[in-house]
């Protein structure tokens, strides 16, 4: 793997972004901390007050995650761009880590989600030095979120109010999304030979009947929600458990999603979820796995001054970011960057050469505090 060599200026997105693609930083058999190293330095170029490069230890396999954080003045803005990926989908036309350059667009692992708009980031900072800005590229994003968890809860949290992260959202600005929430039952019994299947409590049995009473549930919530999120989109994952026909199993699994609107409470939704697997199923064990918050934006104007037209013509994603998190610790937070989410984690990535120009020109005007583009898509060109 090498970097893809281009007599482009500095300031050009596509020339960094060839550069961040070629590091491995999928969540598999990728490591971020080359990835971090590199864009401390890359950072550090542009005249930041601060570099702090921090490696979390990620839950399960300890494998660690790794944040950079660029300091200009005293933040009260964050811009934010996640630097791992998903592994490499099958039927990748060529290598995911090199990056090749087709007509409009730059095929690699990572392009739209989200070292594009890293690349456009830098090269804003090329042209615009920011005032009380962050600068933060956050690790585990696919994962778990350490990376972003760690920071939130560190110093660096600071007097933050607000923050621009960056997905695939073709430089629209998306301001609510679903949450997230995974967990498991899991019920034992003593198991033993099937001719005893009368008499023998059955944990497969147990957790069928809690997975049409959890489907019940779900269908009360049918049309219930916000505009535009209906439902609690529950979703009965797996039941497991046993190794053959004439044995009684001795344990039981049910795993479950479900992903609540925009401004569900979801401690209370939790809550009401446990009870009902007290109640069909006596003595078993409830264990969250995933408790990622729903979004909302709290007060979408003030990102006007910032973002201009585009914050006044908001959409909604069907997908889950990290803006989540901040909110939940009190930064408000849109969601904006180049490229499209129909693109993310799939082979052959790809990203405009004219998103990754229009994107390091908005966020430019960002960091110069100067007139933010009237319509940076009014003139975007065909993908």
């Amino acid at each position: 793997m090498g970097h893809l060599r281009m007599s482009l200026p500095r300031t050009d997105p596509v020339a960094l972004l060839a550069s961040l693609v070629s590091f491995r930083t999928d969540v598999v058999e990728g490591n971020e901390r080359p990835l971090a190293d590199h864009l401390a330095a890359l950072l550090r170029e542009r005249g930041p007050d601060e570099i702090t490069i921090a490696d979390v230890p990620r839950p399960g396999d300890g494998k660690p995650a790794s944040y950079v954080y660029a300091r200009f003045g005293t933040p009260k803005l964050l811009v934010n761009a996640h630097l791992d990926t998903v592994p490499p989908n099958a039927d990748w036309s060529s290598d995911p880590f090199v990056p090749r350059i087709e007509g409009n667009r730059l095929h690699a692992l990572g392009a739209a989600d989200t070292k594009g708009a890293a690349a456009a980031i830098l090269a804003a900072l090329d042209e615009a030095t920011p005032r009380d800005t962050g600068i933060l590229f956050s690790g585990d994003e696919e994962f778990s979120s350490v990376a972003m968890r760690a920071f939130v809860a560190s110093a660096h949290r600071g007097v933050l109010e607000r923050a621009i992260v960056c997905e695939p959202t073709n430089l629209k600005v998306g301001v609510r999304h679903r949450g997230f929430v995974a967990f498991e039952v899991t019920v034992a019994g003593p198991g033993g030979h099937s001719s005893r299947a009368d008499s023998l409590p059955s944990p497969i049995a147990m957790l069928s009947r809690l997975g049409v009473a959890l489907d019940d549930w779900s269908r009360r919530h049918y049309g219930l929600g916000p505009p535009g999120f209906p439902g609690m989109c529950l979703n009965l994952a797996k039941l497991d458990g046993g190794v053959a026909f004439n044995v009684i199993p001795a344990n039981g699994r049910l795993l479950v999603s479900i992903r609540p609107p925009p401004g569900a409470d979801t401690a209370a939704i939790r809550k009401e979820l446990e009870a009902i697997a007290r109640e069909v199923v006596p003595g078993s064990t409830f264990t969250m796995l995933r408790d990622n918050q729903p979004f909302a934006t709290t007060d979408v104007a003030s990102f006007v001054p910032l973002l201009g037209d585009s914050a006044r013509a908001t959409i909604d994603l069907g997908f889950w970011t990290e803006a989540a998190i901040l909110t939940s610790s009190g930064i408000d937070a849109v969601v904006l960057g180049p490229g499209d989410i129909a693109q993310a984690h799939g082979p052959d990535e790809w990203v405009t050469l004219d998103e990754l120009h229009l994107a390091r020109d908005l966020f430019r005007s960002v960091f110069s505090g100067g007139a933010p583009p009237a319509s940076p898509l009014a003139s975007r060109a065909s993908p």
